[in-house]
């Protein structure tokens, strides 16, 4: 069994006003013209695959007028500029999925090609978040008719952001690796947790099947720091660690651009792989 060695990073964070009182404590703020948005959360809700993307309604989020409720599953935890996957399912076929925080202002509405019993979403956290944990709500709606909110609860773990993030989140109880080769072909993982060009691994999870319900891993390159060129991401199932089957995100975010994120499955036993293991997810240029 490999050992990986785990080092504490220290990092200072100064409040942000729309949001600081209610995430140092881990609760959402009852106030109703408190002035905190869900934008101040979640900065984007698109389809797995990235293409549709929820539109950002201003304001306070519907009431429920008799459609089809929701339930909802998925990830619980993510990373302050990354992203987890969700679930929402209707007990009756729904075109419209809503996207609150309760007693937030503002929420988000995406639009289905076709109506659904079921949808996934991809939400992208804000890069400034800490540590929190908070209540999103999800419901679904079909020709105008909104059914009752389901809430799930969702846990931000802060790691750092910069000129280049790359992170990944995954469900199951199982070992996953994220590898980032940068432009001089470096590969940062967790064998290698700090490169010349100054990227790191600042969060690794569930080391050698040592189970810490994070599933979330983050490498960086903080602002000023990020060399310019192609980069390559790769994803390595290390160990299933008994379950069947893990499903992940990958969200890549560049200085200047628009997030981009990657979803997948893996199944199996696990590889045990390091340096140049696993499948590739990307290659991009910053």
């Amino acid at each position: 069994m490999r050992e990986r060695y785990r080092r504490a990073v220290v990092r200072l964070w100064r409040p942000v006003v729309t949001v600081a009182a209610g995430l140092l404590f881990g609760c959402t703020p009852t106030m109703r013209d408190s002035g905190f948005r869900i934008e101040d959360y979640i900065t984007r809700v698109t389809d797995p695959t990235g293409t549709i993307v929820a539109a950002l309604r201003t304001g306070r989020a519907p009431n429920p007028n008799g459609g089809p409720d929701a339930s909802v599953s998925g990830m619980a935890a993510l990373v302050n500029g990354g992203s987890a996957q969700q679930s929402v399912t209707g007990t009756g076929s729904f075109a419209t999925v809503f996207v609150a925080i309760p007693n937030y202002d503002d929420y988000y509405e995406l639009t289905l090609p076709a109506s659904a019993l079921n949808a996934g979403l991809i939400l992208t956290a804000n890069e400034n978040l800490p540590n929190a944990t908070f209540t999103i709500n999800f419901a679904v709606a079909n020709s105008g008719v909104m059914g009752n909110w389901a809430s799930q609860s969702l846990r931000i773990i802060h790691v750092g952001t910069g000129d280049v993030q790359v992170s990944i989140a995954w469900s199951g109880a199982s070992d996953v690796d994220l590898h980032v080769v940068d432009p001089s072909g470096e590969e940062v993982y967790y064998g290698n947790r700090t490169s010349a060009s100054g990227g790191s691994l600042d969060l690794d999870s569930n080391a050698a099947c040592s189970l810490d319900n994070k599933n979330n891993e983050n490498i960086v390159w903080p602002t000023g720091m990020g060399p310019h060129g192609t980069y390559i991401v790769r994803v390595d199932y290390w160990s299933a660690c008994n379950v069947t089957q893990s499903d992940f995100v990958v969200t890549v975010a560049t200085k200047g651009g628009t997030p981009q994120v990657f979803t997948g499955s893996l199944t199996g036993t696990g590889d045990g792989g390091g340096l140049g293991s696993g499948q590739l997810i990307t290659t991009f240029t910053y």
